[in-house]
């Protein structure tokens, strides 16, 4: 009986022991099986990270910015400004694709006449009429009286009231005086026009350039996000230039005719964040017609200015 009973002991000690190594079995397989789990979560995780940066990365809003210079016009806060005896010509290009947005201010004390079938712009050589014999829904002129103290940036007023240039400033002046555009249905615009004396036409027809400037060595791969991509250029070797010609005279007739030619071209261009483009931002209030307050942010935009213009491109 004493063998049975060390036989059964024996069996049952073995028995304990196979027990323990299974369960130790079971758990070092069970930790492998979780951290098998834990490292596919973690390279899970790593990849939707990537992902979502790849998206938002590829999906950003980059900015061109594009700086003009001159030959012929002055700069006069910080827009291009001619002046001859007879009269004013203001220029003003900030807009996406760029905006040949000038104002001309009659100086003399009787009417002058634009023949706009002899005026042009000028696009790096090839000449582009301002009068074509069609009908326009808008005309490519306006009219805005003026007087002495008028200057170019209160011509544009932004939907806060403030100057279009970044100022920040109010500009009632601007938001009280008159502007009628000629045509608001269709119709055929005039050949010839006549500014009387002391005051202004506003003039906005051609556009810029609505495609962005790259090639392989200037592009969105080498922008920062912190910096601004440059490019500069001087008037020879600039991607493009252009020239606004324009054709007046004091006589009706045009027995005694002028031109005018200014000339423009490209001498810088940047690639940035849009986050660089806007600038630093601050709280702003404003208010409604309904005179309730309504709170936003304004940004400083350093780069806004009438002698550059700008192109909005997707990001990388």
């Amino acid at each position: 009986m004493l063998s049975v009973m060390l036989g059964d002991i024996g069996t049952y000690n073995c028995l304990q022991v196979m027990t323990e190594k299974t369960g130790m079995l079971k758990t070092e397989k069970s930790n492998h099986i979780l951290n098998h789990y834990k490292m596919k979560q973690r390279k899970f995780q790593t990849f939707i990270l990537l992902l979502t940066a790849t998206m938002l990365s590829s999906c950003s809003v980059m900015y061109q910015v594009i700086e003009t210079s001159s030959s012929d016009a002055k700069l006069e806060k910080d827009s291009y400004a001619f002046e001859n005896a007879d009269l004013k010509i203001s220029y003003n290009f900030w807009a996406d694709g760029g905006r040949v947005y000038f104002f001309v201010t009659n100086k003399l004390d009787v009417p002058i006449y634009i023949d706009w079938d002899k005026s042009h712009l000028i696009y790096n050589g090839t000449s582009y009429e301002y009068w074509y014999d069609s009908e326009e829904t808008n005309s490519f002129y306006s009219s805005a009286s003026t007087g002495s103290s008028y200057t170019f940036a209160d011509a544009i007023v932004n939907i806060f009231g403030g100057s279009a240039y970044g100022s920040g400033q109010s500009n009632t002046s601007a938001t009280s005086r008159k502007v009628a555009v000629v045509a608001s249905s269709k119709s055929k615009p005039k050949k010839v026009i006549q500014i009387p004396p002391r005051s202004s036409i506003i003039v906005s027809k051609f556009s810029i350039s609505k495609a962005p400037f790259y090639n392989c060595d200037f592009n969105l791969r080498n922008t920062s996000y912190r910096t601004p991509n440059t490019k500069t250029f001087n008037k020879s070797d600039s991607p493009l230039s252009f020239r606004n010609y324009l054709t007046y005279s004091s006589k009706e007739n045009f027995e005694q005719s002028k031109t005018i030619d200014n000339e423009f071209y490209i001498s810088s261009i940047s690639f940035m964040t849009d986050r660089l483009f806007f600038g630093k931002s601050s709280a702003r209030t404003d208010c409604d017609l309904n005179g309730g307050k309504v709170y936003g942010k304004k940004y400083s935009r350093p780069y806004m200015k009438p002698t550059n213009f700008y192109i909005k491109v997707q990001g990388r």
